[in-house]
This record gives C-alpha cells, structure tokens and sequence, in this order.
C-alpha cells in the first residue's frame, strides 16, 4: 500500500448500515475509545450468553430475549470484488485509484477485525502482494470462487458495459449482509474531450470506429453516460446496495468523496 493511501485510509472505516449488523458478542475485542459501549443494534440471546447483556426493556415489549451488540462485536468477513478490465486503467489515475480502492477496503476491513478476502470480478482471487493486471474485456462481476455466505462485500468498477447492472449486482447480493458499490469513472470517462475528428479503439475489444466528435456527439455522449450512471445506481438500490459513483482521485479526495456520499464515516 502508497503510504500516501495508507495515511488518509486509516481516518475513515466503512459506514455499516445499522439494520444488518449481525455477529457474536464477544467475537472481537473491543477497539479504540467507547467502541466497547457503542450500542449498535439487538440479536436474538443463545445459551451461553451474558444475561447482564440482555435487553429486559426490548423483552417487556417484544416477550423476546435480545442482548445488545455493538460495533466493536461485529466482525462479518469483508469480501472486495475488483474489475480488473482494461477501461479500468485507461488512464493512470484511475488505475492507481482502483489500487487505492483496493488496498483501502483491505485496511478497513482488517482494522475492524474482520476476515478479508479479495477477487478480480469474474475470475480468481488476489493474493496480498500479487502484481494486479489491468487487461482484458471480462463483463462479469462474480467471481470464480464462492463468496462467503453472510459477508459484507465490496464491489469496485465502471460499470462501462452496456448489460444490465442489476443481474450483477443482485447476485453479488444475495446472501451478503450488505453490498457497498462504488463506481469508479476517470475524467476521460467523463468527457471525451474538445471537438475533432478521433479514432476510437475499444480497449478491451480492439474494435475501432472513425467519427467526428463534435459538440453535438460530445453532447450525446455524456446524456448517455449520464443516463447509464444513474442506471447503476438504480440497481444498486434495488439490490438493497450502498452506492457512491466517484472520480479518480488522489486517496485524500476519493476517500472524503466516498464520506460524503455515505459509504465510509470517521474511524
């Protein structure tokens, strides 16, 4: 991990949402100032728990017992999907984002005393420290390897393929505890550029297409990407996802951007 990365990832863990936290008390110490009294949420008493932890007010209106869980006790796994497509590197500070991306969610996972496990979309897992090549066209977002059941995951792409977005997502959903997606755009992405005449080369296919990209094309363009963006985030609310669509950026701006938009919060 750049140590710039590293600096501003260790000020931000992701923002769980409090309607599925699930874990064991006791399964992780707790860690840092409070966490070990920070209420989260209830799960159902199982023999063998504390009975100090148990919630009587939440029994006197449910006839149910419940013991408290907080933040500090839960500790899913964290399972990250990465696209490693080439419109993923079309430049190089959207390549160096998605490694920043990456390393991050591994820290934040890591940090929360969760069990952490990494994935190119559609193919193998990544090994820590493995050399991770951009290239290639891979449309699929699942990964080869079975996901593991109840996990928190993490999907990080473009999304720049014209399938539906929700058939990946949904699947990359189900059985998750929760699903954070971040859709990952470079300027480039953003707009084509000024108006002039281009040959367009399709990196991950190779198939090339000569027009003139004038103000009206460039116009179009972005009413598409728009169009298509908002798709992704449709999708990601029908599959019960967090979303953020962000930039390639420097880890100081992606990291606050990705706070602003809710899916990390101060560590």
């Amino acid at each position: 991990m750049r140590s710039e990365c590293e600096a501003h990832a260790k000020r931000w863990r992701l923002a769980l949402p409090r309607r599925v936290l699930h874990g064991v008390a006791g399964d992780v110490a707790a860690r840092g100032a409070g966490s070990s009294v920070e209420f989260e949420t209830h799960r159902a008493w199982v023999p063998g728990d504390d009975p100090r932890r148990v919630d009587w007010r939440a029994y006197a209106r449910t006839e149910r017992l419940q013991v408290r869980v907080t933040r500090a006790e839960v500790a899913p796994a964290l399972d990250v999907v990465l696209d490693v497509s080439a419109s993923m590197a079309i430049e190089s500070e959207k390549e160096s984002a998605a490694r920043d991306l990456l390393d991050a969610a591994r820290l934040w996972g890591r940090a929360s005393g969760a069990r952490v496990r990494a994935f190119r979309a559609g193919a193998a897992a990544i090994a820590d420290g493995e050399p991770l090549e951009f290239a290639g066209g891979e449309r699929s977002l699942v990964p080869r390897a079975a996901l593991r059941s109840r996990s928190l995951r993490l999907c990080i792409s473009d999304f720049l393929w014209p399938d539906d977005p929700f058939v990946a997502l949904a699947r990359l959903a189900a059985d998750a505890t929760h699903l954070f997606v971040v859709q990952l755009l470079a300027p480039v992405d953003l707009d084509p550029g000024a108006a002039r005449a281009v040959s367009l080369v399709d990196c991950e296919t190779d198939a090339r297409i000569d027009l003139r990209l004038d103000e009206s094309a460039r116009a179009a363009y972005r009413t598409r990407l728009e169009r298509h963006c908002a798709a992704v985030a449709d999708a990601a609310r029908r599959a019960g996802a967090s979303h953020a669509r962000v930039t390639a950026a420097p880890p100081a701006t992606l990291f606050g951007e990705l706070a602003r938009q809710g899916l990390l919060e101060p560590a």
